[in-house]
């Protein structure tokens, strides 16, 4: 879907922001690139859509130089989601996200139902938010504003630049969780910009960790946490590594050690359950705050499997071990 071929991005003033970088972005795949400030990963972004030109390389979209394709169309077909979201003040929340719909003369209708389905899908009532304008919106209302706009078009193509950076905790947590279960029915390809390595293990399918503009690791998050490649990946973790693995030990590890026989379709779920994507962290406060001493597992609105309490504390016991931590 997104192949760097050997990309490289310098600037008259001698600086080198992207060294030789060559990786894929498999169709469906959320691949985060994770690195400090001025490791590379926001030019390395904004090289797929040509906001930045590469300087060497090659980047092909579906098989196609991005450098062949007139700048403006290929904006226009692909999602950008930024941090600060970028909403127009003097437009209401429908007319923003109808922008790249409005640009490519759908109908009417049409982006009057998509508009109306993408609020929905971001838990914002359209009765009662499409006509609202940006003030009127909390910073959470307005972030899921921005996905939603970043979704119009229906773009086979994501990126996303620290789309929840600017949020407390509290609502970064909560759409981070929401983007997750959005992201399972939507099956978009996604570059994913942060610099926060707990937001990378969560979110992404695989991490490139990049540092002076050259690519140090690319792996899944379980991988880069547990055999980091080299003594800067290593640094990079620090003192987070039990954290981080209790993170990258997901439910969809065990799916098949606690698989049951019920896969029958559900109209409704429970209100407490556990998803392939939870970690076991989560896992664990779920239980906490519950009380419960087993919780069901639904794949979408299939149930399963079945996890015991007991279980988890037997997984996170073997964690600790794993890291040293026990000692």
């Amino acid at each position: 879907m997104v192949v760097f071929d050997d990309v490289s991005k310098s600037y008259a003033n001698g600086v080198e922001a992207v060294r030789n970088l060559s990786f894929e972005v498999a169709e469906g795949e959320t691949v985060v690139l994770l690195g400090s400030s001025g490791c590379g990963k926001t030019t390395t972004m904004k090289m797929v859509n040509r906001l930045i030109d590469p300087t060497d390389g090659r980047i092909l979209v579906n098989g196609e130089d991005v450098m062949a394709q007139d700048p403006i169309s290929l904006r226009r077909s692909i999602g950008y989601a930024i941090q600060h979201v970028g909403l127009f003040a003097h437009m209401t929340i429908a007319e923003n996200i109808a922008v790249v719909p409005r640009l490519l003369g759908w109908p009417e209708h049409r982006i009057a139902e998509r508009v109306d389905a993408l609020l929905s899908m971001v838990d914002l009532d359209p009765n009662d938010f499409a006509a609202r304008f940006p003030h009127q919106l909390s910073g959470g209302q307005r972030q899921r504003v921005g996905v939603a706009r970043a979704l119009a078009a229906d773009p086979p193509i994501v990126l996303m630049d620290e789309p929840f950076g600017a949020l407390d905790p509290i609502t970064r947590e909560q759409l981070q969780n929401e983007f997750l279960h959005l992201e399972s029915e939507i099956q978009k390809t996604i570059l994913f910009v942060t610099h926060d390595i707990f937001e990378a293990v969560k979110m992404g399918d695989r991490i490139a960790l990049l540092d002076e503009g050259r690519l140090q690791q690319l792996s899944t998050p379980a991988v880069l946490v547990d055999r980091p490649a080299n003594e800067f990946v290593e640094n990079f973790l620090g003192q987070h590594r039990f954290q981080l693995a209790l993170l990258t030990r997901t439910i969809r590890s065990i799916l098949p050690e606690i698989a049951s026989a019920e896969g029958e379709a559900a109209d409704t779920k429970p209100r407490h359950y556990l998803g392939p994507r939870h970690s076991l962290i989560e896992a664990l406060d779920l239980f906490k705050s519950t009380g419960l001493d087993a919780l069901p597992v639904y794949r979408q609105n299939r149930r399963v499997g079945r996890l015991e309490k007991t279980r988890l504390m037997e997984l996170i016991t073997e964690v600790l071990g794993e890291t040293g931590e026990a000692a």
